[in-house]
């Protein structure tokens, strides 16, 4: 049976996760088709199949639905096992897991930080309206928008973003994150070397959906980190030549210096 083709991937261009999932489906050259979640789609295929409302969501040739991205690449990494992601030597492969789980877990609140609460408006009202009615004008859209984003920006007091806590998340993220992934792509192209871990790829998730895309953030990141722009495009291309990890399980200085701050 060909297993090569046949992917399917449910996702939005605003969501986190989907921009982990397509990154690493176009790194791998896995043919996939990306299909974009309507309303239609959620009731008729998100839901029914995986008994959530989350995407991203991969459907597999045989017709299996999958839905944690961590779930995904190790199932396509079995499948598809040239372009490994997963570094063979030990050190790379703990500083690899460690940055995926800390842009999985700790870059989730600047993403909804900034998403939320600052000047987004009307654009992710827009991109959310599309959800609900996609060939419907930019005005209606921006009105369903508003009633589904309004639930998602309920979310962001329950992650700690809070008035208290805002102040040290963006001082955390403007003064250290970006300065510290600034300096370290100037040198790599890639977290490891000149080739994407899984890491890159967990980072890509908030800082390409949310951070990069959206306006307010955007122009943040173009302002203090332009190589980490460059890498975000990066990781969006297609068809990349396959370079290396670092020789000898060589962790970079510029790593160093962001696991030790966190």
């Amino acid at each position: 049976k060909n297993m090569t083709s046949g992917y399917k991937l449910y996702g939005a261009p605003l969501s986190l996760y989907t921009g982990k999932a397509r990154s690493y489906l176009t790194f791998k050259n896995i043919p996939f088709e990306e299909v974009f979640s309507s309303r239609k789609v959620y009731k008729n295929i998100i839901e029914p199949k995986t008994g959530v409302r989350f995407i991203p969501v991969l459907e597999t040739p045989e017709h299996d639905f999958v839905q944690d991205t961590a779930v995904m690449i190790d199932l396509l990494e079995t499948r598809f096992p040239e372009r490994s992601i997963i570094p063979d030597t030990p050190k790379q492969k703990l500083v690899s897991a460690i940055l995926e789980m800390w842009g999985d877990e700790w870059l989730l609140l600047p993403a909804m930080h900034y998403r939320w609460n600052h000047d987004n408006f009307p654009f992710i009202y827009e991109e959310f309206g599309k959800i609900a009615f996609p060939r419907m004008p930019a005005f209606i859209r921006r009105i369903a928008g508003k009633k589904i984003g309004s639930m998602f920006k309920g979310f962001v007091p329950m992650l700690g973003i809070t008035p208290k806590s805002i102040p040290a998340i963006e001082k955390w993220y403007e003064q250290d994150v970006l300065p510290s992934l600034d300096a370290h792509f100037a040198i790599h192209d890639y977290l490891l070397g000149a080739r994407p871990c899984v890491g890159d790829f967990g980072l890509m998730g908030p800082l390409y959906a949310h951070l990069y895309r959206d306006p307010a953030s955007g122009r943040i990141m173009q302002k203090i980190a332009p190589n980490l722009v460059k890498w975000v495009e990066r990781m969006n291309q297609e068809n990349l030549p396959l370079g290396e990890w670092l020789a000898d399980d060589e962790v970079p200085d510029t790593l160093l210096a962001i696991l030790t701050r966190q």
